[in-house]
């Protein structure tokens, strides 16, 4: 049973006579108010909301007839209750019963002991119908609440889970009768990491979820395979994107200002392009994202270009691709560790001005050529298979919050 159950104690009127008395008069005068308020009777009937599952509650007072005593519950389903109160008539303890046949004996269903505040449980118990238990939860020395839940053999464990003194999840786990992990999530002062898996013991979702960052993977079925991989920080998200084979196939960086894409090729990164959000502003205003591509590069398998081309970006330029400039790495390492990278600069009509090689990507030149623009017009050829717009098999705008598990 995971929902506890929340019994409302029935308020208490309490009827009182009045005596008249009126100064420089007689005392003499006749109480009119006997009898127009009789005893209170022993016992109360309650006809709860029918959302509580209850049929009716009889209540026992007193001897005072101040305080509950007892209450007998009829639910709706045919159990049936027992409620006991303190002298004070705090709330003590509850018993509920299956429905059974009046020739057979009572089985308890379910048993709960209550602090004496008379509202903050201490334990509880519930028991499947042939006795064995089916629960059991305990009110611990930290304030915090432990349930642990059985199958019907009593013995194997089901769910365990931790709460804390105000209700909230903090642990959770689900076994299954042959003792396979299908859920395990967790509260920390970091935040909270759920896994979940399927019977044959293969992962199927991850979700976490902190003040500044969320993190959650999913998968092909029950492969173990993962499908998609997405972690959102304050600044930027990052998506990873699998095919069934769980080779990754395309994974965007997006920031508040662009967004790059990298594209792999049987799992292996191949080039690089970045698109300038050209509305950065309205866009987080809840705008759709206008995309402009501000550069390509074609990448080794750690995702480090060794050529890489920038184009002119603007409102003159919407819709076009001109060269600004570009680097290439001329002894096959990234442009960063290159130790001869040339460097080539165009003007705002695509023909090639400047030529350096240099020592290094930022390093001293070692030759440089300049090309006049009135004799003629060099002009570099594209790399329209790395320029093509990539489709995203998934926009993800916002992770969701994390459900609750208890």
């Amino acid at each position: 049973m995971k929902n506890l159950i929340v019994i409302a104690t029935a308020a208490l009127a309490i009827a009182g006579a009045a005596v008249i008395a009126l100064n420089g008069r007689s005392t003499d005068i006749p109480d009119l108010t006997a009898g127009a308020f009789p005893e209170r009777l022993p016992h109360s009937l309650a006809l709860p909301d029918s959302k509580e599952g209850i049929n009716l509650r009889v209540t026992e007072l007193s001897p005072d007839r101040i305080f509950p005593k007892d209450a007998s519950v009829d639910f709706k389903n045919g159990d049936t209750g027992r409620e006991y109160h303190r002298d004070d008539g705090t709330l003590e303890r509850i018993e509920v019963f299956y429905s059974t046949l009046p020739d057979r004996t009572l089985q308890l269903k379910w048993r709960a002991i209550i602090a004496g505040d008379g509202v903050t449980y201490v334990s509880d118990s519930a028991f499947w119908a042939d006795g064995t238990r089916k629960r059991v939860g305990e009110r611990l020395t930290d304030g915090t609440y432990s349930i642990v839940t059985y199958f019907q053999d009593g013995t194997t464990e089901n769910e365990r889970t931790l709460l804390a003194a105000d209700g909230s999840a903090l642990y959770h786990r689900v076994m299954t009768e042959k003792g396979v992990l299908l859920y395990i999530g967790e509260k920390t002062k970091k935040g909270i990491e759920e896994k979940t898996f399927a019977e044959n013991g293969n992962p199927v979702k991850y979700f976490s979820h902190s003040m500044f960052s969320s993190h959650r993977i999913e998968y092909y079925g029950d492969t173990g395979k993962p499908r998609l991989d997405v972690n959102m920080e304050s600044t930027k998200f990052t998506v990873v994107y699998f095919g069934p084979d769980g080779k990754p196939t395309q994974k965007r960086v997006i920031s508040f200002g662009g967004m790059d894409v990298f594209v792999y090729v049987n799992g292996v990164p191949k080039y690089q392009q970045f698109w300038q959000r050209m509305n950065p502003f309205d866009a987080k205003k809840g705008a759709e994202s206008v995309w402009q591509l501000y550069s390509v590069a074609r990448i080794d398998a750690n995702e480090k270009p060794y050529w890489k081309l920038w184009f002119y970006t603007g409102a003159q330029y919407a819709g076009k691709n001109i060269p600004n400039f570009s680097y290439e790495s001329k002894d096959g390492l990234p442009t960063e560790n290159s130790k001869l990278v040339e460097v080539n600069t165009y003007s705002e009509a695509g023909c090639l001005k400047v030529k350096i090689l240099q020592d290094a990507q930022y390093g001293n030149a070692i030759e440089k050529t300049a090309f006049p623009q009135d004799r003629g017009c060099s002009t570099l050829t594209l790399p329209l298979d790395l320029m093509k717009e990539i489709p995203d098999p998934a926009p993800i705008k916002k992770l969701p919050e994390p459900e609750p598990h208890y």
